[in-house]
């Protein structure tokens, strides 16, 4: 709220004192007809309210005004002699006097009362302000934000324009990289503001510092010191002094400093766990690469050097290690596919192939590539015939089943079966692979799907631990959802939900 224009209270006090003659001369035309029905003491009454009214409607110095007009109007009309100032009657000087004491003492109290209002509408005002403020410097997470959120709330309640200057790394001020409102101030002086920001005064408009320039520059102070300087340009100074005034806009200040530490602050603490994260899983991935990369690797040198130094081995013995040496390279293939695969995921390099297809292709072309690893074990699918097609990437959906049935197949006793169940239903498709291992705490059941996670840290079975990563990365990306529990008997179920986005196509029937 701005500072009212001094020509324009003028003419508002102005109007005050004319009511201040009015209202009494208006009740003297009221009342004069009556005046042989009405006792002057009813009458006294009478100015006695107008005097109160006037006091409470245009303040106090025009109630007095008032009150003085009241005595002459009842000595000239009211008072025996009529038309006459003096009072003969001991009575109505004596009931003049009381109301013209009475009239001052509720003129007074009315004033105070007006006052207080004033001050409670003013402390309102500047509570309903600055809340405003910290609602919007809540919901800011940019420093630009704050900047301009900051310098918007500053001039409704202040006038003029303004901006914020923040040191660079030299300590030299600078504008903001981009002024956000009609309202910025462009045209401050950099060097008045360097001054301030080095010498600790606030200097410009008004002061006794760079007086004539047409901005007021002041400090801004952070929990770590000065650390930028506020221009405000076409502002009443004596206005910005009011103790309350200043003390509003050190607190709007106070509270943008805040903000953008805190911003800061977060900013800082987003990178320090990005940079914790990246090493921590810097070190899972050499922990799990030296751990389940050196044995297949020293198979692979061992066997490699039975073969090229001993030529007495048999030929089954030359095919078994053949065979181990194979069976281990498989094994580093897959862990390195794993690790590419999911930062190719997390880098958001992999799009989605999405076309209709029917789940028991999808099913079936993942069981076909574990044809040989799966071979000992039975495989029991529950599928409907007569499933509706699905909106998916077939060979991403296809390795989240390969992975499932893979880990279904390391955690699971050989011999036992392995549970699938497929169903499709107007919202989506669900599938479920079941093992019958020893099953997954409830501690670990949300964890088993983080990056490098797994249960046994050292064990015979291998992996990196980013099978069940890959698959929620995949399920994700498809919009939908992967979850593990326990299965009565024994046995872990992955649950995984697909929603259907749109309908599937219809086939038509060939004659």
């Amino acid at each position: 709220m701005l500072r009212t224009d001094p020509k324009q209270h003028n003419e508002h006090a102005y109007v005050n004192w004319l009511w201040g003659i009015a209202i009494p001369l208006l009740l003297t035309l009221t009342f004069w007809p009556f005046r042989q029905i009405l006792i002057p003491s009813n009458i006294l009454m009478f100015y006695l309210l107008g005097v109160f009214f006037v006091a409470i409607r245009f303040g106090f110095w025009p109630s007095i005004l008032a009150s003085l007009t009241n005595a002459a109007a009842f000595a000239y009309f009211f008072a025996a002699p009529i038309f006459s100032f003096a009072i003969v009657e001991p009575e109505n000087l004596a009931g003049l006097a009381v109301t013209m004491v009475v009239g001052a003492v509720t003129s007074n109290l009315a004033q105070n009362v007006r006052h207080q209002a004033r001050v409670a509408k003013n402390r309102e005002r500047r509570a309903s302000a600055l809340y405003r403020l910290s609602k919007e410097l809540a919901e800011a997470r940019l420093e630009t934000e704050i900047i301009e959120i900051g310098m918007r709330h500053i001039h409704a309640e202040f006038g003029g324009r303004n901006t914020l200057f923040f040191p660079d790394s030299n300590g030299k001020l600078n504008y903001p990289a981009e002024l956000p409102l009609d309202t910025s101030l462009s045209g401050a002086d950099l060097d008045v503001a360097q001054w301030v920001f080095n010498n600790g005064k606030i200097a410009g408009h008004g002061t006794d510092t760079f007086g004539s320039d047409p901005a007021l520059y002041i400090l801004l102070n952070g929990s770590s010191g000065v650390i930028g300087v506020l221009a405000l340009e076409q502002v009443d100074v004596a206005y910005i002094d009011l103790p309350e005034q200043r003390q509003l806009l050190d607190t709007f200040v106070n509270q943008i400093m805040h903000t953008l530490e805190r911003a800061s602050l977060a900013e800082q603490a987003r990178e320090a766990t990005l940079k914790m994260q990246a090493e921590t899983l810097r070190n899972s991935l050499l922990s799990s690469i030296s751990h389940d990369l050196r044995t297949p690797l020293a198979t692979i040198v061992g066997a490699a050097s039975t073969l090229e130094t001993d030529e007495c081995l048999s030929e089954d013995s030359k095919r078994k290690l053949v065979g181990a040496i194979s069976e281990e390279a498989q094994r580093m293939s897959d862990l390195t596919t794993k690790i590419l695969e999911m930062a190719r995921l997390e880098a958001g390099e992999v799009q989605l192939n999405l076309q209709w297809y029917a789940p028991e292709e999808i099913v079936g072309s993942a069981l076909r590539r574990l044809d040989k690893k799966l071979k000992t074990r039975p495989i029991k699918v529950n599928m409907a015939s007569d499933m509706t097609l699905i909106h998916v990437d077939a060979v991403l959906l296809q390795q989240v089943l390969v992975n499932l049935l893979d880990n279904a197949d390391k955690y699971s006793p050989a011999g036992l079966p392995i549970d699938i169940t497929v169903e499709t239903t107007p919202l989506g498709l669900s599938i479920a692979v079941a093992d019958n291992g020893p099953g997954i705490s409830e501690e670990f059941q949300q964890k088993i799907f983080d990056k490098f996670f797994r249960i046994h840290k050292e064990s015979a079975q291998s992996g990196v631990g980013l099978g069940l990563a890959i698959c929620r990365a995949i399920v994700e990306a498809h919009g939908g959802d992967i979850q593990v529990s326990n299965r009565r008997g024994g046995g872990a179920v992955f649950h995984l939900h697909l929603p259907v986005l749109e309908s599937p196509p219809t086939i038509e029937p060939e004659d």
